[in-house]
């Protein structure tokens, strides 16, 4: 176990495009995550209040321009 702020400091990890990678980096097809589901872009950091629910908000938007495209 390791201290953190706020959140998992952990989670499934993702690419740019919100998709969950497998073991060897490869997107698992119609898989997406993000906010505290999803290792964080901040790494074991907390900038702050609202930090979260942005990061969510944002690769939340970006899963979903994705998977309307797929």
């Amino acid at each position: 176990m390791y201290p953190g702020d706020v959140g998992t400091i952990g989670g499934v990890v993702s690419d740019e495009h919100a998709r969950v990678l497998d073991e060897s980096d490869a997107p698992i097809p119609g898989l997406y995550a993000t906010g505290n589901m999803a290792a964080t872009v901040m790494g074991r950091t907390y900038p702050g209040a609202g930090a979260s629910i942005a990061n969510t908000m944002t690769f939340g938007y970006v899963a979903a321009r994705n998977a309307a495209r797929e």
